[in-house]
């Protein structure tokens, strides 16, 4: 079973689960904007970890666990070392020198080597990547196609785009699986790789071949049957359950909405100073906390 099968059977607890799904989609637009807008390693790290408090809310087999760590693994480890490879900024602490400096054709090389700055920015940008997967997965895991376009729905999106991605969101775990079917017949059949990277990698393009055929199978079978039942993009839709903010969830979008305007003021009035468009002496302490911690 692939990892994406894996992590398809999880589910939120109940109180997760009840949540509105609007609520959901604000969270994970509040998690998304300030990873982008957040510039400090603290303030990164503690996103990160209020995201990753919702994910231990998901009810999840142990290797669903694993797959998730190897995940986040994969992501800060090739983040970090790209970053120490190829970081152009000054000063660069070397910390491990692969390549020494060289001359050839009359030129001087400078090698290649580790950087701490450059890992050090690397884990920090690893950190943006990570908030917004933990906030994606729980909004995924923890709730329905059917709530997520009725979501989508009552906050205008348009049918198609909503349609699609809950299509998208729902069979990407089962085309995954696909996949890794696909290579272990092939594997059984004697494939295991070619002598060549040419061809190497014309055996990896062929196995997305039965993937798409199996792809496009499905995905007529679905028009078919959405059209069986009389589906009309343009006709005015109804849900059921219908979609009510409850008090505490009224509360909790209030939150989130104060959070961000606050930040988000905060980082603006600090873009305008360092540009040298904006300048109050009243405000220098919240230049302070711009500078120091967001």
């Amino acid at each position: 079973m692939s990892g994406g099968l894996i992590l398809s059977d999880a589910h939120g607890a109940p109180w997760l689960t009840r949540f509105d799904p609007r609520l959901k989609l604000a969270w994970l637009a509040w998690v998304s904007t300030l990873s982008i807008v957040l510039d400090s390693t603290a303030a990164l790290a503690t996103l990160f970890i209020v995201a990753a408090l919702s994910v231990v809310a998901l009810r999840m087999r142990a290797t669903a666990w694993l797959v998730v760590f190897a995940l986040l693994l994969a992501i800060v480890w090739s983040t970090l070392l790209s970053q120490a490879l190829f970081y152009a900024e000054l000063p660069r602490t070397v910390l491990v020198r692969l390549i020494p400096p060289f001359e050839w054709n009359g030129r001087v090389w400078s090698g290649l080597s580790l950087s701490r700055e450059g890992a050090l920015y690397g884990l920090t940008q690893s950190l943006r990547l990570l908030a917004v997967m933990m906030a994606g997965l729980t909004v995924c895991l923890s709730t329905s196609p059917e709530r997520l376009l009725a979501a989508l729905g009552r906050l205008r999106v348009p049918v198609a785009i909503g349609f699609t991605t809950v299509t998208a969101l729902r069979f990407l775990p089962l085309l995954a699986d696909e996949l890794a079917t696909v290579r272990r017949a092939r594997r059984l059949r004697g494939y295991g790789g070619s002598r060549t990277t040419r061809f190497s990698l014309r055996g990896e393009v062929a196995l997305f071949y039965p993937v798409l055929a199996a792809g496009l199978r499905r995905a007529t079978t679905l028009a078919a049957s959405v059209a069986s039942r009389g589906f009309d993009p343009l006709e005015r839709r109804t849900y059921y359950p219908a979609l009510r903010f409850r008090s505490i969830e009224w509360l909790m979008l209030g939150t989130l909405a104060a959070t961000w305007i606050g930040i988000a003021t905060v980082k603006l009035l600090y873009w305008l100073y360092l540009a040298e468009l904006f300048y109050r002496p009243s405000l220098r302490g919240w230049y302070d906390v711009a500078r120091l911690w967001l």
